[in-house]
C-alpha cells in the first residue's frame, strides 16, 4: 500500500485538521482589526507574532503565528495602550474627578470615560478601540429574570447580587454624572442611563488586567489594579 493512503493515515489527517481548526480562524484581515492595528502603532505599539482570531467554543482572542519558547515574553503594551485611571484624570474628566467629594472609586472612573468616549463616536481618541468591545455581554448581571430563575438556587443568588451591586453602583453615582453636564450638550441622564453604566460596568469587569499603580488622592481607597 502506498504510503499515505491507509486508514491509519486517514485518521491522523483528521486529528491534524480537528487540531488545527482549534487554534482558531485568523480576523486579521477584518476592517476593524486593521483600524486597531494602526492605532496600536501610532502608540507605539510592535508586534508581528500575534494576530485576532475566533477560537470555537471560546470566541475571540489572540493567536500566536510562531511557536512559542519557555520564558518568552508574548506581548508587551507601552502605557500609551492602556486605558487606566491615571488615562481618565489626564483627560477632560480629570478636573471634575478630582473635585468631587467623596472620592470617585477607579471603577466609577474607568465606566465614566468609556461611556463618555463610546457617546463621542468618531470623535474619541479611543474609537479602534471601542468599535472592537462587545456591544452587549452575557454577565449574569445582564440575564433576564425568567433566565435567572432557571439557574441552580447558588447560582441565582450570586446573579441576584451582583445585579443589585450595579444597581446600587449606578444610583450612587447619578449625582456625579450630573456634576459632569457642562461638558455635554445632550442631558447627562440620557448619556450615562442604566444600560450604558452596565456595559461599561461589564467591559472593565471582563477585561481588565492586573495593574498596579500609585494611589492617588482624588481616588477612593478601593484597590486600583
Amino acid at each position: 500500500m502506498q504510503k499515505g493512503k491507509g486508514r491509519t493515515s486517514r485518521i491522523r489527517r483528521r486529528k491534524l485538521c480537528g487540531s488545527s481548526e482549534s487554534r482558531g480562524v485568523n480576523e486579521s484581515h477584518k476592517s476593524e482589526f486593521i483600524e486597531l492595528r494602526k492605532w496600536l502603532k501610532a502608540r507605539k505599539f510592535q508586534d508581528s507574532n500575534l494576530a485576532p482570531a475566533c477560537f470555537p467554543g471560546t470566541g475571540r482572542g489572540l493567536m500566536s503565528q510562531t511557536s512559542l519558547q519557555e520564558g518568552q515574553m508574548i506581548i508587551s503594551l507601552p502605557e500609551s495602550c492602556l486605558l487606566t485611571t491615571d488615562t481618565v484624570i489626564r483627560s477632560y474628566l480629570g478636573a471634575y474627578i478630582t473635585k468631587w467629594k467623596p472620592p470617585p472609586s477607579p471603577l466609577l472612573a474607568l465606566c465614566t470615560f468609556l461611556v463618555s468616549e463610546k457617546h463621542a463616536g468618531h470623535r474619541s481618541l479611543w474609537k479602534p478601540y471601542l468599535e472592537i468591545l462587545p456591544k452587549a455581554y452575557t454577565c449574569p448581571v445582564c440575564l433576564e429574570p425568567e433566565v435567572v430563575n432557571l439557574l441552580p438556587k447558588s447560582l441565582k443568588a450570586k446573579a441576584e447580587e451582583q445585579r443589585a451591586h450595579v444597581q446600587e453602583f449606578f444610583a450612587s453615582s447619578r449625582d456625579f454624572f450630573s456634576s459632569l453636564q457642562p461638558l455635554f450638550a445632550e442631558a447627562v441622564d440620557s448619556i450615562f442611563s442604566y444600560s450604558a453604566l452596565l456595559w461599561a460596568w461589564c467591559t472593565v469587569n471582563t477585561r481588565a488586567v492586573y495593574l498596579r499603580p500609585r494611589q492617588r488622592e482624588c481616588l477612593s481607597a478601593e484597590p486600583d489594579t
